[in-house]
């Protein structure tokens, strides 16, 4: 699928003399309590690789917001993240693999799994999720929640989810002509969680059917709403743009922005972040067998 109407590039052979680059896709994350009592975030991504020309190579990211109101959204978060780690160790390194239809199963699996947890003074537990696996430069990506993913292309920045809240809803029914815009504005609870993992039988999900084909320089970021609540999206943009940060450190600076910008009463707060771009051939193969 392509993606800002471009298509996706391939590395050129380097001419005599110059130096040898290969495709590589660079991984990172960054997690912080905030002013909160407790995590209830969970965030992870697998190290970055070297694109193999003879194999399948995969690399996956993830972002889970357990939620607040609810008991033990930490414990639901960090369940996800391992059911959904422990799934794609078993595919990581297969010849041919569905990912759509592994997206599918894991969020069954996993929201029954949250759903059968022990209450708490009947309260159940909850937990949103983003998570993107890329497939030799192809990108596939599901969410259930209102966690987000961006692409950032050149000097454009996407959203690609949709917020799985009681807005979604207002906006169909603006669109069909039952309520006006501005009624829809009024509603204070617009923001209230309309699908999680944990709910049972989720039924509302979103998942790539088809890949979006990365670009050298792209940058896909994942984040919890501690991040995008906090921060607008043209400073986060500027952050991940900023040369005078590492690219080692993005993902930390933005998590550190957002603490700054709301040092009394932030969220906790994730990303992760899997750049996709060429790398001199002796340093990306010596990082990959870190």
């Amino acid at each position: 699928m392509a993606f800002f109407g471009t298509q996706r590039i391939q590395a050129d052979r380097p001419a005599e003399g110059r130096r040898q680059t290969v495709p590589y896709l660079a991984t990172q994350e960054m997690s912080a309590i905030g002013n909160r009592d407790y995590q209830q975030d969970a965030v992870y991504v697998t190290p970055g690789k070297v694109l193999a020309a003879n194999r399948k190579t995969r690399i996956m990211a993830v972002v889970c917001d357990g939620m607040g109101g609810m008991a033990d959204g930490g414990r639901a978060s960090s369940k996800a993240i391992e059911m959904l780690q422990n799934g794609f160790s078993k595919i990581e390194h297969q010849p041919s693999v569905n990912i759509p239809e592994f997206f599918y199963r894991a969020i069954l699996a996993i929201d029954q799994t949250i759903h059968e947890f022990p209450k708490e003074n009947g309260r159940g537990s909850g937990t949103t999720m983003v998570a993107c696996i890329v497939e030799d430069g192809r990108l596939y990506w599901a969410s259930v929640g209102d966690s987000r993913i961006y692409i950032l292309r050149g000097n454009e920045m996407r959203q690609i989810t949709r917020d799985h809240n009681y807005w979604l809803r207002l906006q169909s029914m603006v669109a069909a002509g039952q309520i006006t815009e501005e009624e829809a504005l009024a509603q204070k609870k617009k923001e209230a969680l309309i699908s999680f993992l944990g709910i049972g039988n989720v039924q509302l999900m979103d998942i790539s059917r088809e890949p979006v084909e990365l670009m050298y320089g792209d940058v896909v970021l994942l984040c919890s709403d501690g991040l995008t609540k906090t921060l607008p999206v043209e400073q986060i943009q500027r952050i991940i743009l900023d040369d005078a940060v590492g690219e080692g450190q993005k993902a930390e600076a933005l998590v550190g922005a957002a603490t700054r910008m709301n040092p009394h009463n932030q969220d906790n707060t994730s990303v992760a972040l899997v750049r996709y771009y060429e790398e001199d051939i002796k340093t990306a193969v010596g990082a990959s067998r870190r």
